[in-house]
């Protein structure tokens, strides 16, 4: 449901964000000022002064071969501030350059190593029956990784049941091998000491499976004999949940149907028909991705195909082995989400067109896993693939989520009857880009939404999948601004803050994702946006000074107005080179604003007397009586529309004027007819005015035939039916209790089922943006 207008969900950030959004994150911004244009005629470059280029305009009315295109005066001559740009720049192309490394050295996923499942696959005897290991290597693995406190586990996070269950494997691998027995004995002093304090740690953080893995290790512990603590009665608790979950499992179910628990067979072990489980085994012969599930089946099977995955997987990770690979599909998705929110997904166009790619081989009408062509799909990574894939152009059905609907539940796997916060989360994010009539996604989004809503007012935001710094943030975010009311450049802000270079994922063992989480993402992510907000406090300066020497002030329009203006578009429309684009866009809405207010204290027939004589296009149409400052206004109009048309002339190569007057025109003749009582029947046209002001400045050569087909049409009525609704909810809603002809109720509803007209247009506009106008120019949309 959308809650208010573009403009209005700005209101509660808006005196905050004004604040520190001209203010570079870190006060590394350049110095640039647009007080000189380029401009071209006949292929002539002139250097001319502004004012200059505003006094001569009206002569050059005609002239669409001529091009006014801001430019930046030389920076500042200080060679320390210049050898720090130097720098910046430098820096930023090194980590541009690390990045798209990275796409490149892209393959099945770069995972840490879990000591968890390299003590598994240790454990394996030699096929040969020779009484070695038949991966010495990993034993290697875990001789060389002892921690000096005696354990095994990720070198910057302590958690003790993951610290207890990797520590565990470890020494009893060593000890399957009468091997180290230093080592032996710091692990065991370890395990003493810790076990009895598992009950003082929050269970929220405990690796995947713990309940049914832990105790099978603590069995093998007890048969070699190793001094533990068995009987403590912490470890009673668990016991018992295993045996409850056990009893609860149907090994029939087990046996003939994919699931989760493949991921985990070695806590199974003497439960399973091993015979009847080799045909769930996936193709690179692994059990659901799983290193030390396999290692489990190969010890108990001797499967060659099991032999092949561990020997694949034990040389490309120098001998130990990660908790799962691999993770192609994931890494794919979560690399492109990243880059999108932090902002610096331009850099990378075809990598990321490449990875969706990926990823849309191995989509399927079930969804998609982990990994490529996994028997078991799971919500977070078939909702990340859908929205990134939909947004992105890709052809993907929702039939998907009706394999993830429990009754009236959405569930993270099929055949669980929990959900993860980031699942959930996930799932209300996919669930916003929805066209009409998929009322599963409408469901999903009742559903994820109150769950996050529930979660975020028990304080709950935390997950089982992810040791994240700004999940809490995240959530949030997503909950107050949904997707189309969410600005590129406020979501950015909010993520570069909320983005953990050092965020930890939780399998059987914690694990990090470098190429998800990676600190050159956001060292350029930072300097970007501190290289955008340079440009953007210039911008917002001139745009100031423009409306002072326009006198605006004069008509009441306050600066708190114009900077959101200018703030709507820089947040929308933020890449440097889009400069052209935000600058029309701003100063259009800034004219849209200062008619209105004009407007707003004039007669009937001074609107018409406006109107007129901008329909012809002739100052002098103004007779009589009309106040000066509505002659100002309208030349300033016609002056800004003239610069428009002819950077946009030269842009496309052909005279705009006439699409752009007409657009202008119809804009005013509305507002001229619009009554004050808004109901939404009352189309506005201002987005169709900013959409036509600025589309033809974005670097797409745009034909005539382009913007006159009926797609486009369409894709603009329904713009502008949007527009209108939200603007009308917003006005009710502001106007609530001032009608005394409505009760309160009766407004309130009144509201609802106009959030409610605009929530179903979005969706056709949606639809007729990702998928049914595929002609609409993509500058327009």
């Amino acid at each position: 449901m959308i809650m208010a207008s573009p403009a209005q969900l700005l209101d509660p950030v808006l005196p905050g964000l004004c604040r520190s959004w001209p203010c570079a994150l870190n006060n590394t911004a350049a110095s640039f000022t647009f007080t000189r244009y380029c401009c071209k005629m006949n292929g002539v470059r002139l250097t001319v002064t502004k004012s200059a280029a505003q006094e001569s305009v009206e002569l050059a009315e005609n002239a669409f071969q001529i091009n006014l295109i801001p430019i930046a005066d030389q920076i500042e001559i200080q060679k320390g501030r210049n050898l720090q740009l130097s720098t910046e720049a430098r820096e930023m192309k090194r980590c541009r350059e690390t990045i798209k490394y990275m796409f490149r050295s892209i393959e099945d996923g770069e995972i840490s190593i879990s000591p968890y499942d390299t003590a598994w696959v240790a454990r394996v005897p030699a096929l040969d029956g020779g009484g070695k290991p038949q991966f010495p290597s990993c034993l290697q693995w875990i001789i060389d990784h002892q921690d000096t406190d005696g354990s095994w586990g990720d070198v910057h996070i302590f958690h003790i049941r993951e610290r207890i269950v990797n520590t565990l494997a470890c020494v009893i691998a060593l000890k399957t091998w009468k091997t180290a027995p230093r080592r032996v004995d710091k692990g065991l002093s370890f395990l003493q000491t810790y076990i009895p304090e598992m009950n003082e740690e929050d269970d929220v953080y405990s690796p995947i499976g713990f309940e049914i893995v832990f105790p099978a290790l603590m069995e093998d512990a007890k048969d070699m004999s190793l001094a533990l603590p068995y009987n403590h009665e912490y470890l009673h608790k668990i016991y018992d949940e295993r045996a409850l979950k056990l009893k609860r499992i149907p090994m029939e179910y087990v046996h003939n149907f994919p699931s989760t628990l493949l991921h985990s067979l070695e806590g199974l072990r003497d439960q399973v028909d091993w015979t009847k489980l080799l045909k769930l085994q996936s193709d690179d012969g692994s059990f659901l991705f799983s290193p030390a599930s396999t290692a489990c089946a190969l010890a108990q099977t001797s499967d060659m195909n099991c032999a092949r995955y561990l020997d694949k997987i034990t040389q490309k990770h120098n001998g130990g082995v990660p908790n799962v690979y691999p993770v192609d599909l994931f890494e794919h998705l979560w690399m492109v989400d990243r880059l999108e929110r932090l902002g610096i997904a331009r850099y990378f166009q075809e990598e990321i067109k490449d990875n969706l790619e990926y990823v849309y081989r191995y989509w399927t009408n079930q969804g998609i896993g982990w990994a490529r062509e996994s028997p078991v799909q799971d919500v977070d990574d078939t909702s990340m693939a859908f929205r990134l894939l939909r947004l992105h152009g890709f052809d993907v059905t929702t039939e998907a989520f009706s394999h993830f609907k429990e009754g009236d539940q959405f569930i993270c796997f099929k055949g669980q009857a929990s959900q993860a916060v980031t699942g959930m989360y996930n799932l209300y994010r996919a669930s916003q880009v929805l066209f009409p009539g998929e009322s599963i996604l409408e469901e999903a989004q009742m559903f994820s939404k109150k769950f996050l809503e529930d979660k975020k007012a028990k304080n709950q935001i935390s997950d089982k999948w992810i040791i994240s710094k700004g999940l809490v943030g995240e959530v949030e975010y997503s909950l107050n601004f949904p997707w189309y009311a969410s600005l590129p450049r406020i979501e950015t802000r909010m993520y570069i803050e909320q983005y953990g270079m050092d965020d930890v994922w939780i399998g059987k063992s914690l694990y990090r994702m470098p190429f998800v989480n990676n600190k050159t993402y956001i060292d350029l992510a930072r300097a970007d946006f501190n290289q955008c907000q340079s440009i953007h406090r210039k911008e917002l300066h001139e745009i100031i000074r423009w409306c002072r020497e326009c006198r605006f002030d004069e008509l009441g329009l306050v600066q708190d107005s114009i900077v959101k203006a200018y703030f709507l578009a820089a947040a929308a429309v933020f890449e440097p080179d889009m400069a052209p684009v935000r600058l029309a866009w701003a100063h259009s809405s800034i004219l849209m604003a200062a008619v209105r207010i004009l407007f707003s204290h004039s007669s009937s027939y001074h609107k018409r007397q406006f109107l007129g004589a901008f329909a012809r296009w002739d100052i002098t149409a103004m007779q009589g009586d009309v106040a000066d400052i509505a002659k100002r206004l309208l030349t300033t109009l016609f002056r800004t529309i003239n610069l428009i048309c002819l950077d946009g002339g030269v842009a496309q190569d052909r005279d705009i004027g006439g699409v752009l007057r007409d657009t202008w025109l119809r804009w005013l003749a509305r507002e001229v007819e619009t009554e004050q009582e808004d109901d939404g029947t009352n189309v506005c046209l201002e987005a169709e005015v900013i959409v036509m002001s600025a589309s033809f400045l974005g670097g797409e050569m745009i034909s005539r035939d382009s913007i006159s087909r009926p797609e486009f049409t369409n894709t603009m009525k329904l713009t502008n039916a949007v527009c209108s609704l939200l603007r009308a909810a917003a006005s009710s809603k502001e106007m609530t209790g001032c009608d005394r002809r409505m009760s309160v109720t009766e407004e309130e509803d009144k509201v609802k089922h106009l959030r409610y007209r605009a929530d179903v247009a979005m969706r056709e506009l949606v639809w007729a943006v990702q998928e049914g106008h595929r002609g609409v120019p993509s500058t327009a949309k």
